[in-house]
C-alpha cells in the first residue's frame, strides 16, 4: 500500500482513479428475499473480493451493518431490500453524521422489498443482480459517479419526553398504517396477498363482522398542515410524500399550493369516497368533490399531529399505543447513483 508522503506525488499522477468501494446489504426478510430466495442471485460472486457483502434477519440489524460497511470505507453502499430497509438506513446515517454530512455514502436500491416506490420514482427496473451489475459497470474505475438527489421528510416524535428523528419518503397513519401492520403480520408479501388482504378489510368494513372491520376506519388525531387546522378530530388517512407516488394509473397527489412534499389527509371515511374515486384519482385538473376542511390534498411545508395510533415510514411500521407530537418537515438530501444515461 502507497503512503501518503511528498515523494509519492509523481506515482499518484500516473495512477488511474481508485475504485468506488462498493458494499451489498441484503435485508433477508423483504419481500423478494424470503424463503432463501436471495441465494440464488449469487450476489457475493458479483461483487468480487474487492467489496463488501452483509446480510441481516431483522430491521434492528441494519443499524450494525451500516456501521460495519462505513468503518470498511465504502462510499457506495447497494440495499438489497425494499423502502423500509432505505429509510432504516437513512436514518441510521443522518443521525449518525448529521444532515448535510458528505459523509454518508451514495445508496442504490436493488427492489428488494415488497414496497420498491422509491425505485419506482429514480425509474429504477430490473432484478437484483441485474441492477448490482449495473451499478459495478458504471462506477467502475470513476472516483464520482453520477447522482440524482432526493430530499427526505423528517419525521420528529416527541413521546414521553424523548424526542426521535426519523427520514424517510413516505409517511402514513390511519388506514394505511393499520393496512400495512395486518399486512406484514399475515402474509408472506406479494401483491396478490395484498389484493386478497385489501378484499377482507374492505368486507369486514363494510359488514362490521370480522376481525378487519377497523381497517379501514377513522383515527382519533388533530392535524395542522402549515398554518391550517383541519377542523375534524377524525381521519381516515394522512400521508405525506416527497415525491409524487403514481399505482398503477391514478395520481392521488395533487401538485396545487406551496411547499416542499405532497400531503393528503381527509376524514371521509373510505366507503363513503368510494363512489367519488374518479374525480379523486383520475380526474387531473379538475376540482375534488369535497372541501379542503375534509379532503386536504396539495403540497405543504409542514404537518403537526397529535396521535396516540401508531404510523408508517416507507412502510417501516411503528407500533404506539400512547400519545405523542409528530412534526414533519422537509429533511436533507440524500445521494442515489443515476443510472439514467446507462444502458441495463
Amino acid at each position: 500500500m502507497l503512503s501518503c508522503g511528498v515523494d509519492d506525488a509523481a506515482v499518484y499522477a500516473v495512477l488511474p482513479l481508485p475504485l468506488l468501494g462498493i458494499a451489498v446489504l441484503t435485508n433477508v426478510e423483504a419481500g423478494k428475499n424470503r424463503f432463501g430466495r436471495y441465494k440464488k442471485y449469487g450476489i457475493p460472486d458479483i461483487v468480487g473480493s474487492g467489496g463488501m457483502v452483509v446480510e441481516t434477519e431483522t430491521m434492528e440489524e441494519i443499524d450494525g451493518a451500516i456501521e460495519r460497511i462505513l468503518s470498511h470505507g465504502e462510499r457506495l453502499i447497494c440495499l438489497n431490500g425494499g423502502d423500509g430497509t432505505v429509510q432504516r438506513a437513512v436514518t441510521h446515517m443522518v443521525n449518525k453524521y448529521g444532515e448535510g454530512a458528505e459523509s454518508i455514502p451514495i445508496l442504490f436500491p436493488l427492489r428488494g422489498g415488497t414496497m420498491n416506490l422509491l425505485a419506482d420514482h429514480l425509474k429504477i427496473k430490473g432484478t437484483a443482480p441485474e441492477l448490482l451489475r449495473a451499478a459495478m459497470d458504471a462506477t467502475r474505475g470513476l472516483n464520482e459517479p453520477p447522482c440524482v438527489e432526493v430530499p427526505t421528510l423528517r419525521v420528529t416524535r416527541e413521546m414521553g419526553g424523548v424526542t426521535e428523528k426519523e427520514y424517510g419518503f413516505l409517511y402514513g397513519n390511519g388506514a394505511l398504517y393499520r393496512f400495512h401492520r395486518v399486512y406484514y403480520r399475515e402474509t408472506n408479501g406479494g401483491p396478490i396477498a395484498a389484493a386478497g388482504l385489501f378484499a377482507k378489510c374492505a368486507f369486514g368494513g363494510a359488514t362490521k363482522r370480522t376481525r378487519y372491520k377497523d381497517v379501514f376506519g377513522l383515527t382519533p388525531a388533530r392535524v395542522t398542515i402549515d398554518d391550517f387546522e383541519v377542523p375534524s378530530d377524525m381521519f381516515t388517512i394522512v400521508l405525506a410524500v416527497t415525491f409524487k407516488v403514481v399505482v398503477i394509473t391514478f395520481d392521488a397527489f395533487r401538485d396545487e399550493g406551496e411547499g416542499d412534499f405532497y400531503v393528503l389527509a381527509t376524514s371521509v371515511p373510505i366507503f363513503k369516497m368510494a363512489r367519488k374515486l374518479p374525480r379523486l384519482l383520475w380526474a387531473k385538473g379538475a376540482e375534488p368533490p369535497y372541501p379542503k376542511e375534509e379532503f386536504f390534498n396539495q403540497r405543504a411545508s409542514r404537518v403537526a399531529m397529535e396521535c396516540r395510533e401508531g404510523y408508517s415510514l416507507d412502510g417501516e411500521i411503528f407500533e404506539l399505543q400512547e400519545p405523542y407530537h409528530l412534526n414533519i418537515e422537509t429533511g436533507p438530501t440524500i445521494r442515489f447513483l443515476d443510472l439514467s444515461g446507462s444502458a441495463r
